[in-house]
């Protein structure tokens, strides 16, 4: 039989070629400007990759040994109610519907959980679950030795063997610290205190790790992803050198070590985010004398809580399952998805359902786990890869020569990273060139609202024997939901939102883009098409959907019929002078800001904007 060549009569294509025909595309316009974008890290995103982009794989990307006997990956369900029984309820109940392992979250300065004051707490907590099959893995902050010793004390009185036992103690004094902002001992003597943790875990646990390299703090008080990986080496770094200093060997260390990253809804970034980090974390381990602990390195992933939004609480579905997916693709030994409902508060029995579920499909019916490695050998991944490491390791080097992660988040210079980073991302929302789904594009003022109980308040650090500048979650959706919340507020006193009279005038794109601008805020439009038909007790404000010849004129009679404040849509062009002169006092369009024009028509209107 012959063998079919589909584009055998078809010239060969080279890459000049397609660049001569882009750039005829183009007719003019810069390619770069045009074409290559760039990540938040300054990374470029080049508009075609070929074979000549081809990159040997970095060592480990693929991960970093088989898992003969498991799952692809664990579904790890996180907890955090703060009752024991309700807390065994909603365990059991996840672990019947398909999860297979447990992310227990426990009370603690700073953070809300489980409260634990007795063994006898956590044993209730724990009631009816086979602790050799699904493992536990505390998330318990400044309370970590506590929680360790009650966690160990159930697995003595359950009759469960030092090399039964399955889980991590989740010891994380630097991220703990970063959370918090201080810490109840001395760094050094915090640092000992994990150490020693490792060290007595090493020794009598094979199946536990005592160390949690966790970078979903700085991840969520807006870190790029050089920057989240820059802070996991920093801390691996830093952990490994206190665990030496307690007389473990450096394999024994990173034997001790679980790795926690977060996964958001930028597909490609997350892949090669979690590539990049095997291949930092194996460079380090190369240089330390680690190696042979490398086949035994796990990494852990959770959705984002920084990607969720309270307004279209629903598209969060969308956002995890995507983020989900990419953290698979990206070699996630486990895998955290929080309910879609988190950023509302205490997630139910259905937002924690969809959460596994999630998992589930993408396991039983996608077969993601099927592959391993399915991004390998795409020249885009590989690429975006390499340079996010390089990016990283540069990153990195910078922290150290800084005196390490515990003085950089001492001295304020990670927080200091992060807030720009924060910054520089929510100036792109607020501008357009970034759209947050359900948010900035495609708002639903008549949106269903989600009842979840409120996560508890959690305890304050109480006589901390160091104090630093905390590091916050940041949400890029937070300064709309304050708008969405005094629209909410204005809509419980007056039975209807505030509105804003929307003249539209031949220019229907125009009008739909300024009804989903303004819904952004939580103004509802009106559409008239004459401007004697506006009346003022309609609304103070009005917003013209026409050319700007048109404008002039349609401003200046607005004006007489009493609109206070007068928006055009579009960006204005060389009758911007002539429309001011006639009574618009903003325009909205593409670039512009979103945020601010919002809050003026807030001021117009007279919300009050407090927090959601």
């Amino acid at each position: 039989m012959s063998k079919l060549i589909l584009a055998g009569d078809f010239p060969q294509a080279d890459d000049e070629a397609w660049l001569a025909l882009a750039k005829k595309a183009l007719k003019g316009a810069d390619f770069d400007q045009t074409l290559v974008s760039h990540t938040s890290d300054g990374l470029e995103i080049k508009p075609l990759y070929t074979r000549n982009d081809e990159l040997d794989a970095a060592p480990f990307t693929r991960g970093f040994g088989t898992k003969t006997g498991e799952p692809p990956w664990h579904i790890r369900q996180l907890h955090a109610t703060a009752g024991p029984d309700a807390t065994n309820a909603a365990i059991l109940q996840d672990l019947e519907g398909g999860a297979t392992a447990i992310a227990l979250q426990i009370a603690a300065p700073g953070q809300n959980g489980l409260k634990l004051s007795s063994t006898e707490d956590l044993e209730r907590a724990l009631d009816g679950v086979a602790l050799d099959l699904a493992g536990v893995w505390l998330e318990a902050g400044h309370n970590c030795a506590q929680a360790a010793a009650f966690l160990q004390q159930v697995w003595r009185k359950r009759g469960i063997g030092d090399g039964d036992a399955i889980g991590g103690f989740g010891a994380d004094p630097l991220g703990a610290m970063a959370r918090t902002g201080g810490h109840p001992l001395p760094l050094e003597q915090a640092l000992g205190e994990m150490a020693g943790l490792a060290a007595r875990t090493h020794a009598r646990t094979p199946q536990v790790t005592a160390v949690l390299v966790d970078a979903r703090p700085y991840h969520d008080g807006g870190a790029s992803e050089a920057q989240e990986l820059s802070c996991l080496c920093a801390t691996m770094i830093a952990y490994l050198r206190a665990m030496e200093s307690e007389g473990l060997a450096p394999q024994d260390g990173l034997a001790q070590m679980e790795f926690a990253l977060s996964c958001d809804a930028d597909m490609f970034s997350t892949i090669a985010k979690l590539r990049a980090a095997r291949a930092l974390i194996a460079r380090i381990a190369e240089v330390s004398g680690a190696g042979e602990a490398l086949p035994g390195v796990r990494l852990h992933a959770t959705t984002s809580l920084r990607m969720f939004s309270r307004l279209d609480p629903h598209v969060n579905i969308l956002r995890t399952t995507i983020a989900a997916a990419s953290a698979i693709f990206g070699g996630a030994d486990s895998l955290s998805v929080l309910p879609f409902t988190y950023a509302h508060g205490q997630p139910d029995a259905f937002a924690r359902r969809i959460a596994r579920n999630i998992q589930i499909i993408l396991q039983e019916e996608a077969s993601l786990g099927a592959v391993s490695d399915p991004a390998g050998g795409s020249w885009y991944v590989e690429s975006l890869t390499q340079d996010l490491a390089e990016k990283a390791w540069e990153l990195f080097q910078t922290i150290e020569a800084e005196g390490g992660m515990g003085r950089a988040l001492a001295e304020g210079t990670i927080q200091t990273m992060l807030a720009k980073s924060a910054d520089d991302r929510a100036r792109e929302i607020a501008l357009g060139r970034q759209e947050l789904t359900g948010v900035t594009a495609f708002p639903d003022l008549d949106e269903a609202k989600i009842e979840a109980g409120p996560h508890p308040l959690p305890d304050d650090l109480e006589d901390p024997a160091m104090t630093l500048e905390p590091i916050p979650l940041r949400r890029p959706a937070e300064p709309f939901e304050r708008l969405r919340a005094a629209s909410n507020a204005y809509l419980e006193v007056h039975k209807q939102r505030p509105k804003i009279a929307l003249l539209t005038f031949g220019q229907a794109a125009r009008a739909t883009y300024a009804e989903s601008f303004f819904a952004a805020g939580g103004i509802e439009t009106v559409r008239i098409d004459d401007p004697q038909s506006y009346d003022k007790s309609l609304s103070p404000i009005a917003c013209i959907c026409a050319s700007d010849d048109e404008g002039v004129h349609l401003a200046k009679a607005l004006k007489k019929s009493g609109a206070k404040h007068i928006y055009s849509a579009g960006r204005p062009g060389g009758l911007r002078r002539e429309l001011e002169d006639a009574g618009v006092g903003g325009f909205i369009h593409r670039s512009c800001d979103i945020i601010a024009a919002l809050e003026a028509a807030h001021d117009v209107l007279g919300l009050k904007v407090t927090s959601p």
